[in-house]
């Protein structure tokens, strides 16, 4: 199945957290499974500017949802000096409510599961949009 596009508003000096909820059915079993995610300036860039796995436990993967969380420590000291593109990016919001926008520096993701034979699947890509924060 083809990965689905997701775009996220990353918001320096915030912590990053994010729940995505799989198609219920037996497919949404990924207990056991390990993610990994990277946020480059472009799919060819070098480095990464975040990188989010199970192992450094910035992702979790349980019966049904994927966790994303990143402190705020992590991503204030993200360097985006590497980002030029600039850009709008919408997030969808819960059913009924209005979806979030924001302006600012571009960057790319994708999210890949690893089952535990070791089929990688990239479940999800998009744009990062990383927005400088007012208050300090």
């Amino acid at each position: 199945m083809p990965a689905r596009k997701r775009d996220f508003i990353i918001e320096k000096g915030s912590d990053f957290q994010r729940v995505l909820y799989l198609e219920p059915g037996p497919d949404a079993d990924i207990r056991l499974f390990t993610a990994r995610m990277q946020i480059r300036a472009s799919a060819t860039g070098e480095p990464f500017l975040l990188e989010l796995t199970t192992a450094n436990s910035r992702i979790t993967c349980d019966y049904g949802t994927i966790t994303l969380n990143v402190s705020a420590a992590i991503i204030t000291a993200i360097d985006t000096s590497t980002l030029t593109s600039k850009g709008k990016v919408t997030e969808p919001a819960a059913a009924g409510k209005l979806p979030f926008e924001r302006e600012g520096k571009l960057g790319v993701y994708d999210l890949e599961l690893v089952s535990p034979s070791g089929i990688v699947t990239q479940y999800l890509f998009g744009q990062v949009v990383f927005v400088d924060n007012v208050t300090r």
